[in-house]
């Protein structure tokens, strides 16, 4: 029972240092901005969408195997619901498969960025400078100096 009280009290002190309004705000903007776009879409493809574009991000795309194992989600929903994202599997067409460049029994899963809107992450950059203002781009510009200092 001590425990369980430590482990709430060190979750919710570090809130106390966070305003998260910012960012409901911003998931907020992108729901209602893929809503537009894609009236159909429902939360697991919302999900999956925005993990295989954040592992791609990183540059460590995935495989429906560690798609799986990240999400802890079944491999037939996922599976499933990554299809469904494909162009071939429905009418959202926002995942690809892609080739692994040396094994070719693999298949990354990869956005298609033709079939992205490009509103989204405007409406989430608008949504979150609106509300944390100036804090925002000062954030961004340390991290575009620290990121090109890293490549020097």
């Amino acid at each position: 029972m001590a425990q369980r009280a430590r482990t709430r009290s060190r979750h919710t002190d570090g809130a106390k240092d966070f305003d998260s309004e910012g960012v409901r705000r911003a998931l907020l903007a992108a729901l209602h901005t893929l809503y537009q776009s894609f009236p159909h879409i429902t939360l697991p493809q919302y999900l999956i969408a925005l993990e295989v574009m954040s592992a791609e991000k990183d540059g460590n795309p995935h495989t429906l195997a560690t798609l799986v194992k990240k999400l802890d989600m079944p491999f037939s929903t996922a599976s499933r619901v990554v299809w469904s994202l494909t162009a071939e599997g429905g009418d959202i067409g926002v995942i690809k498969y892609k080739n692994h460049p040396t094994d070719r029994r693999k298949k990354y899963l990869v956005i298609d960025k033709n079939a992205l809107p490009d509103q989204i992450p405007r409406a989430v950059h608008r949504a979150m400078a609106d509300y944390y203002g100036d804090s925002l781009t000062k954030l961004k510009r340390a991290d575009e100096r620290r990121s090109g200092s890293s490549r020097g």
